[in-house]
């Protein structure tokens, strides 16, 4: 994961580009100051999910592109995201090993913040989703937990049940099945399906020293 991306859920009481607008200001007042546009996504429409006209992507100017977020102005945005919005979300992809030894078996992935199902109004058919204490730093009162997609769950467990609490190592780091995604779901980005939803705070366990979370 080399960027963020983000969404975000307008409140009914504010048009997605006064929030756009508001989210300027709020970030403008601290020590970074950013100019932000509005993506009314096409792309994040065609989700299916909750009422996907009220999503939108937000990118920051300077770069013209969505995938300039650190996790500094994350955590800023974090911080205040029910003053701007219903609620908002980030996330990042990646690719991920499975293999504890010998030939490498990946699969693709995403890290995303804690509120990426309830933002999307996205629950999942077996077991729980994620939330924002699992995606403290490290992982949370459970450990390090994973969710799995529809997909992956046929082909790895045969729809098995009690795949969930099962370990699942990505680069060789443990982490706890805690929910299989319905079926329709293959993650926050079209055209990109995925197999394993992790979250974000759980990426230093893989990566280390060479943490996203830790750039500026």
């Amino acid at each position: 994961m080399n960027d963020l991306r983000l969404a975000f859920r307008s409140l009914r009481s504010t048009p997605i580009v006064s929030a756009v607008a508001i989210l300027s200001l709020a970030l403008g007042i601290g020590a970074n100051t950013a100019i932000f546009s509005l993506v009314n996504s096409l792309l994040l429409r065609a989700l299916p999910v909750r009422e996907p006209q009220q999503l939108a992507l937000v990118t920051d100017d300077e770069t013209r592109g969505i995938s300039s977020w650190t996790n500094p102005i994350w955590e800023q945005i974090r911080q205040r995201r029910h003053e701007l919005f219903d609620d908002a979300f980030v996330w990042g992809g990646s690719r991920f090993n499975l293999a504890e030894g010998g030939e490498t078996q990946f699969v693709d992935g995403v890290w995303a913040s804690g509120a990426m199902f309830e933002t999307l109004g996205v629950r999942p058919m077996l077991g729980r989703a994620f939330s924002d204490a699992d995606d403290a730093r490290g992982g949370g009162p459970d450990g390090a937990v994973a969710i799995i997609s529809y997909a992956f769950w046929q082909r790895r467990f045969g729809g098995a049940a009690d795949a969930i609490g099962k370990r699942l190592n990505l680069e060789r780091v443990p982490f706890t099945i805690i929910g299989v995604a319905p079926p329709d779901f293959f993650g926050p980005e079209v055209g990109r399906a995925v197999d394993v939803m992790i979250p974000l705070g759980t990426e230093p366990l893989i990566r280390g020293k060479e943490s996203f979370l830790d750039r500026r």
